[in-house]
């Protein structure tokens, strides 16, 4: 996980909300912030695993953990 500032926005992994609250995601493939975020998902818990993983839009769905994440920011605003 990075630990650089964050900026524009974008806030470290380590505070993304971890409640199924769907938000915009700023994956470790991208050096630098997206002009356009094109990924979106949610925190959720597999209770028979006991594990808990960002659950990706899309087709078919994708998986990844916060290491795969360098921030985030909210899908919607107030």
């Amino acid at each position: 996980m990075s630990r650089m500032p964050m900026s524009s926005g974008w806030a470290s992994v380590a505070t993304a909300p971890h409640d199924g609250t769907p938000v915009i995601l700023w994956t470790i493939e991208k050096e630098t912030p997206p002009e356009v975020p094109l990924t979106a998902g949610f925190w959720t818990l597999n209770p028979k695993a006991g594990i808990g993983y960002w659950r990706l839009f899309g087709d078919p769905p994708r998986f990844c953990s916060d290491r795969q994440i360098r921030g985030w920011k909210p899908l919607l605003r107030d």
